[in-house]
Protein backbone atom coordinates (compact mmCIF):
# COMPACT_ATOMS: atom_id res chain seq x y z
CA UNK A 1 0.00 0.00 0.00
CA UNK A 2 1.63 3.41 -1.00
CA UNK A 3 0.64 6.26 0.76
CA UNK A 4 -1.43 9.56 -0.42
CA UNK A 5 -0.11 12.61 0.04
CA UNK A 6 -2.69 14.99 1.42
CA UNK A 7 -2.93 18.78 0.43
CA UNK A 8 -5.22 21.15 2.33
CA UNK A 9 -7.25 22.99 -0.22
CA UNK A 10 -8.18 26.93 1.43
CA UNK A 11 -11.62 27.81 0.26
CA UNK A 12 -13.39 30.94 1.97
CA UNK A 13 -14.92 29.01 4.11
CA UNK A 14 -13.30 25.75 4.93
CA UNK A 15 -10.56 23.40 5.03
CA UNK A 16 -11.39 20.45 2.64
CA UNK A 17 -8.94 17.54 2.34
CA UNK A 18 -8.94 16.09 -1.33
CA UNK A 19 -7.32 13.47 -3.63
CA UNK A 20 -7.28 13.14 -7.24
CA UNK A 21 -7.29 10.90 -9.26
CA UNK A 22 -6.18 11.58 -12.84
CA UNK A 23 -7.32 9.04 -15.41
CA UNK A 24 -4.85 9.62 -18.53
CA UNK A 25 -6.61 7.07 -21.33
CA UNK A 26 -3.30 5.55 -23.04
CA UNK A 27 -2.72 4.11 -26.89
CA UNK A 28 0.82 3.38 -27.78
CA UNK A 29 1.35 6.04 -25.32
CA UNK A 30 4.46 4.12 -23.06
CA UNK A 31 7.37 5.75 -24.54
CA UNK A 32 5.82 9.24 -22.95
CA UNK A 33 4.04 7.94 -20.10
CA UNK A 34 6.73 8.05 -17.86
CA UNK A 35 8.02 11.72 -18.51
CA UNK A 36 3.93 12.21 -18.18
CA UNK A 37 3.89 10.50 -14.89
CA UNK A 38 7.35 12.52 -13.65
CA UNK A 39 5.69 15.30 -14.33
CA UNK A 40 2.47 14.86 -12.36
CA UNK A 41 4.39 13.93 -9.72
CA UNK A 42 6.65 17.32 -9.43
CA UNK A 43 3.87 19.78 -10.03
CA UNK A 44 0.78 18.55 -8.42
CA UNK A 45 0.81 19.36 -4.96
CA UNK A 46 -2.64 17.73 -4.10
CA UNK A 47 -2.67 14.02 -2.77
CA UNK A 48 -3.23 12.10 -5.84
CA UNK A 49 -3.37 8.54 -7.73
CA UNK A 50 -2.35 8.06 -11.05
CA UNK A 51 -4.48 5.60 -13.48
CA UNK A 52 -3.01 4.59 -16.64
CA UNK A 53 -5.87 3.20 -18.91
CA UNK A 54 -4.29 1.23 -21.27
CA UNK A 55 -6.95 0.99 -24.90
CA UNK A 56 -5.36 -2.77 -26.43
CA UNK A 57 -1.72 -1.01 -27.22
CA UNK A 58 0.78 -3.04 -29.45
CA UNK A 59 2.96 -2.70 -26.52
CA UNK A 60 1.57 -2.45 -23.07
CA UNK A 61 3.20 -0.16 -20.89
CA UNK A 62 3.20 -2.45 -17.67
CA UNK A 63 6.86 -2.05 -17.24
CA UNK A 64 6.70 1.54 -16.60
CA UNK A 65 3.92 1.36 -14.58
CA UNK A 66 5.72 -1.12 -12.28
CA UNK A 67 9.07 0.93 -12.36
CA UNK A 68 7.03 4.12 -11.02
CA UNK A 69 5.30 2.21 -8.39
CA UNK A 70 8.57 0.81 -7.12
CA UNK A 71 9.77 4.39 -6.91
CA UNK A 72 6.43 5.51 -4.79
CA UNK A 73 4.69 6.93 -7.29
CA UNK A 74 0.66 6.04 -6.39
CA UNK A 75 0.11 4.70 -9.66
CA UNK A 76 -1.99 1.42 -11.16
CA UNK A 77 -2.47 0.34 -14.89
CA UNK A 78 -6.27 -0.37 -15.84
CA UNK A 79 -5.59 -3.17 -19.19
CA UNK A 80 -8.64 -2.76 -21.35
CA UNK A 81 -8.76 -6.43 -23.36
CA UNK A 82 -8.82 -4.92 -26.67
CA UNK A 83 -8.82 -1.32 -28.37
CA UNK A 84 -12.40 0.32 -27.27
CA UNK A 85 -11.51 4.48 -28.36
CA UNK A 86 -10.41 7.06 -26.25
CA UNK A 87 -14.24 7.24 -24.70
CA UNK A 88 -14.74 4.37 -23.07
CA UNK A 89 -10.96 3.92 -22.14
CA UNK A 90 -11.84 6.67 -20.09
CA UNK A 91 -15.27 5.71 -18.80
CA UNK A 92 -13.19 2.18 -17.54
CA UNK A 93 -10.83 5.02 -15.88
CA UNK A 94 -13.91 6.46 -14.20
CA UNK A 95 -15.07 3.44 -12.77
CA UNK A 96 -11.45 2.34 -11.27
CA UNK A 97 -10.43 5.90 -9.93
CA UNK A 98 -11.33 6.78 -5.77
CA UNK A 99 -10.55 10.40 -5.32
CA UNK A 100 -12.61 12.97 -4.39
CA UNK A 101 -12.10 14.43 -8.08
CA UNK A 102 -11.24 13.22 -11.16
CA UNK A 103 -8.86 14.67 -13.97
CA UNK A 104 -9.01 13.62 -17.58
CA UNK A 105 -5.93 13.95 -19.66
CA UNK A 106 -4.07 12.97 -23.00
CA UNK A 107 -1.03 10.90 -22.83
CA UNK A 108 0.89 12.97 -25.48
CA UNK A 109 1.78 15.67 -22.83
CA UNK A 110 -0.44 18.28 -24.33
CA UNK A 111 -2.12 18.71 -21.21
CA UNK A 112 0.24 20.60 -18.48
CA UNK A 113 -0.17 19.13 -15.19
CA UNK A 114 0.81 22.53 -14.15
CA UNK A 115 -2.97 23.00 -13.92
CA UNK A 116 -4.42 19.84 -12.04
CA UNK A 117 -4.26 21.96 -8.72
CA UNK A 118 -5.69 25.27 -10.38
CA UNK A 119 -8.56 23.05 -11.22
CA UNK A 120 -8.81 21.58 -8.47
CA UNK A 121 -9.31 24.97 -6.58
CA UNK A 122 -11.72 26.53 -9.57
CA UNK A 123 -14.48 23.62 -9.15
CA UNK A 124 -14.06 23.59 -5.10
CA UNK A 125 -14.35 27.74 -4.70
CA UNK A 126 -16.70 28.22 -7.17
CA UNK A 127 -18.52 25.56 -6.66
CA UNK A 128 -18.61 23.80 -10.15
CA UNK A 129 -19.50 20.06 -10.98
CA UNK A 130 -16.89 19.80 -13.86
CA UNK A 131 -14.01 22.16 -15.07
CA UNK A 132 -13.40 22.25 -18.86
CA UNK A 133 -9.91 23.33 -19.36
CA UNK A 134 -10.02 25.35 -22.57
CA UNK A 135 -7.15 26.19 -24.93
CA UNK A 136 -6.61 29.60 -25.89
CA UNK A 137 -6.63 29.83 -29.65
CA UNK A 138 -3.39 31.39 -30.59
CA UNK A 139 -1.90 28.05 -29.27
CA UNK A 140 -4.00 25.79 -31.15
CA UNK A 141 -3.81 25.40 -35.18
CA UNK A 142 -6.16 26.02 -37.94
CA UNK A 143 -7.80 22.32 -38.12
CA UNK A 144 -8.08 22.29 -34.44
CA UNK A 145 -9.79 25.59 -33.97
CA UNK A 146 -12.40 24.70 -36.74
CA UNK A 147 -12.86 21.01 -35.41
CA UNK A 148 -13.59 22.61 -31.64
CA UNK A 149 -15.83 25.40 -33.11
CA UNK A 150 -17.73 22.73 -34.95
CA UNK A 151 -18.00 20.29 -31.91
CA UNK A 152 -19.03 23.04 -29.78
CA UNK A 153 -22.08 24.14 -31.97
CA UNK A 154 -22.85 20.53 -31.95
CA UNK A 155 -23.19 20.24 -28.29
CA UNK A 156 -25.10 23.41 -28.41
CA UNK A 157 -27.58 22.68 -30.78
CA UNK A 158 -28.12 19.06 -30.05
CA UNK A 159 -27.16 18.42 -26.07
CA UNK A 160 -28.19 22.03 -24.27
CA UNK A 161 -24.62 22.90 -24.27
CA UNK A 162 -24.77 26.39 -22.20
CA UNK A 163 -23.93 29.40 -24.41
CA UNK A 164 -20.33 30.74 -23.51
CA UNK A 165 -19.07 27.33 -22.17
CA UNK A 166 -16.84 25.20 -24.15
CA UNK A 167 -15.98 21.36 -23.48
CA UNK A 168 -12.61 19.60 -23.63
CA UNK A 169 -10.79 16.36 -23.10
CA UNK A 170 -9.24 17.55 -20.51
CA UNK A 171 -12.00 18.28 -17.69
CA UNK A 172 -12.13 18.08 -13.64
CA UNK A 173 -14.84 16.52 -12.58
CA UNK A 174 -16.72 15.74 -9.08
CA UNK A 175 -17.08 12.63 -7.71
CA UNK A 176 -20.97 12.58 -7.53
CA UNK A 177 -21.18 13.18 -11.33
CA UNK A 178 -18.88 10.66 -11.83
CA UNK A 179 -21.06 7.93 -9.42
CA UNK A 180 -24.10 9.71 -11.80
CA UNK A 181 -22.57 8.89 -14.97
CA UNK A 182 -21.27 5.69 -14.30
CA UNK A 183 -23.97 4.85 -12.63
CA UNK A 184 -25.86 4.03 -16.11
CA UNK A 185 -23.80 3.51 -18.99
CA UNK A 186 -26.31 1.97 -21.30
CA UNK A 187 -26.34 5.04 -23.32
CA UNK A 188 -22.94 5.65 -22.81
CA UNK A 189 -20.68 7.31 -25.89
CA UNK A 190 -19.27 10.12 -25.31
CA UNK A 191 -18.44 11.31 -21.35
CA UNK A 192 -19.23 14.99 -22.07
CA UNK A 193 -22.64 14.29 -22.94
CA UNK A 194 -23.55 12.65 -20.11
CA UNK A 195 -21.59 15.69 -18.18
CA UNK A 196 -24.29 17.88 -20.08
CA UNK A 197 -27.46 15.51 -19.56
CA UNK A 198 -26.38 15.51 -15.79
CA UNK A 199 -25.33 19.24 -14.81
CA UNK A 200 -25.94 22.83 -15.62
CA UNK A 201 -22.88 23.69 -13.34
CA UNK A 202 -20.02 24.32 -15.33
CA UNK A 203 -17.03 25.74 -15.54
CA UNK A 204 -14.43 26.68 -17.90
CA UNK A 205 -10.46 27.71 -17.34
CA UNK A 206 -8.39 28.96 -19.81
CA UNK A 207 -4.99 26.90 -20.06
CA UNK A 208 -2.02 27.26 -22.93
CA UNK A 209 -1.67 23.81 -24.54
CA UNK A 210 1.44 22.77 -24.85
CA UNK A 211 3.28 22.56 -28.67
CA UNK A 212 2.86 18.79 -28.33
CA UNK A 213 -0.82 19.27 -29.61
CA UNK A 214 -0.51 19.97 -33.28
CA UNK A 215 -2.68 19.52 -36.34
CA UNK A 216 -0.94 16.23 -37.66
CA UNK A 217 -2.89 13.97 -34.97
CA UNK A 218 -6.19 15.83 -36.51
CA UNK A 219 -7.64 15.90 -40.37
CA UNK A 220 -11.16 17.17 -41.51
CA UNK A 221 -12.33 13.50 -42.25
CA UNK A 222 -11.76 12.72 -39.08
CA UNK A 223 -13.02 15.58 -37.73
CA UNK A 224 -16.69 14.99 -39.83
CA UNK A 225 -16.78 11.55 -38.48
CA UNK A 226 -16.65 12.83 -35.14
CA UNK A 227 -18.98 15.59 -35.26
CA UNK A 228 -21.54 12.79 -37.30
CA UNK A 229 -21.20 10.73 -34.76
CA UNK A 230 -21.96 12.78 -31.85
CA UNK A 231 -24.99 13.97 -33.51
CA UNK A 232 -26.22 10.50 -33.89
CA UNK A 233 -25.51 10.26 -30.09
CA UNK A 234 -28.46 12.97 -29.79
CA UNK A 235 -31.91 11.95 -28.61
CA UNK A 236 -33.37 13.64 -30.50
CA UNK A 237 -31.97 10.87 -33.22
CA UNK A 238 -34.63 7.84 -32.84
CA UNK A 239 -33.37 5.18 -30.52
CA UNK A 240 -33.41 2.74 -33.53
CA UNK A 241 -30.93 4.64 -35.92
CA UNK A 242 -28.20 5.90 -32.55
CA UNK A 243 -25.41 3.48 -32.82
CA UNK A 244 -25.44 0.84 -29.81
CA UNK A 245 -23.11 1.74 -26.88
CA UNK A 246 -20.47 -0.65 -25.91
CA UNK A 247 -19.75 0.97 -22.91
CA UNK A 248 -21.28 -2.94 -21.56
CA UNK A 249 -18.50 -4.60 -23.00
CA UNK A 250 -15.95 -3.61 -20.99
CA UNK A 251 -13.05 -5.79 -20.32
CA UNK A 252 -9.90 -4.54 -18.57
CA UNK A 253 -7.87 -6.06 -16.05
CA UNK A 254 -6.26 -3.64 -13.01
CA UNK A 255 -2.52 -3.79 -12.00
Amino acid sequence: MHSVRVYYLECRRCRVTMKLSIVVPSYNGAPVLEKLCREITCRVKTGFEILIVDDGSAIRPLPVILKLRNEGIDIKGVFLKTNYGQQLATLAGLFCASGDCIITADDDLSHNPEYFDALLRKAVQEDFDVVFAVPTHMNRGMVRRAGSLIRDGIFTLFFRKPRGVSVSSFRLIKRTLADAVIKNVTEYRYLSVEILRRTTRIGNMTVSYTSRESDTRYNLPDLFKLGISLIGSSPYIPAWIRPKSRAGELEYTVI
